[in-house]
């Protein structure tokens, strides 16, 4: 069994204070329980011989005088990219149509002449009344948020980004496609850990799924997370440079 450390002292914790069957590692110089399978994970090697200097493609690391450490990977991906653009392109097209008519409707209701290429807001024949309206964006609203979901899904695919900044006494953790995207500080004096992690869950169909992700663990019990749109090879990068950094 891989022999943990103390992500406090940073001690070897021995063999008699760890308790496999409650996952509990004890490190009697701090006094303080932690989670065995959570110091494992730490402790395990995210990259034979990490070279920051040569990181995996679609990975960098960055040394700035003015932006600091920069270590990041691009989320691109092929084959998501294409499936993303499929679903979004069959889907999108055929929900785009009943939303240029209820967005005719809504126009001509209120007083904005229409061109004539424009879809006439016409149901059975008749014009869409108010409440026909109000119920077709109410219809069409999930169509439209899953549809949105698929256009930025293959935006990330092809030039989303995870990056993480260091800077002075804190780091920013940023996802997202250019400009637009997440993001999460944290003071590098709390971190305790970083680690991957994997976690199982349920699809809509009820197929177990597996999700794997960089935990930055800080030492008031939260963590910052982020990383799972990113490929095994970049992941495990991005994780091992952040320890080097951070701890």
């Amino acid at each position: 069994m891989t022999v943990p450390n103390c992500p406090d002292c940073r001690q070897i914790i021995p063999a008699d204070e760890i308790n496999v069957a409650k996952d509990l590692a004890y490190c009697r110089s701090c006094n303080a329980a932690h989670s065995l399978s959570g110091l494992i994970e730490s402790s395990h090697d995210l990259g034979p011989k990490l070279d920051l200097e040569r990181p995996p493609s679609g990975a960098w690391y960055r040394r700035d005088p003015l932006a600091g450490v920069i270590i990041g990977a691009t989320h691109r991906t092929w084959g998501a990219a294409a499936g993303y653009l499929a679903i979004a392109l069959l889907g999108n097209g055929i929900v785009s149509v009943f939303v240029l008519i209820a967005l005719s409707g809504t126009l001509r209701h209120l007083g904005v002449v229409l061109p004539g290429w424009f879809p006439a807001p016409k149901m059975d024949g008749e014009d869409i009344g108010v409440g026909e309206l109000i119920f077709l964006w109410i219809f069409l609203t999930p169509f439209i948020v899953v549809g949105t979901g698929m256009i930025l899904g293959f935006l990330s695919s092809i030039i989303g980004r995870t990056e993480v900044r260091v800077l002075g006494t804190t780091g920013r953790a940023f996802v997202g496609v250019g400009p637009l995207g997440w993001s999460r500080r944290f003071p590098i004096s709390a971190v305790k850990a970083v680690v991957v992690s994997s976690k199982d869950w349920r699809d809509s169909e009820g197929a177990v799924q597996n999700k794997t992700q960089i935990e930055v663990q800080l030492s008031d019990g939260e963590s910052v997370k982020f990383g799972s749109m990113l490929s095994d090879s970049r992941q495990r990068f991005l994780a091992g440079a952040l320890r080097k950094d951070l701890l």
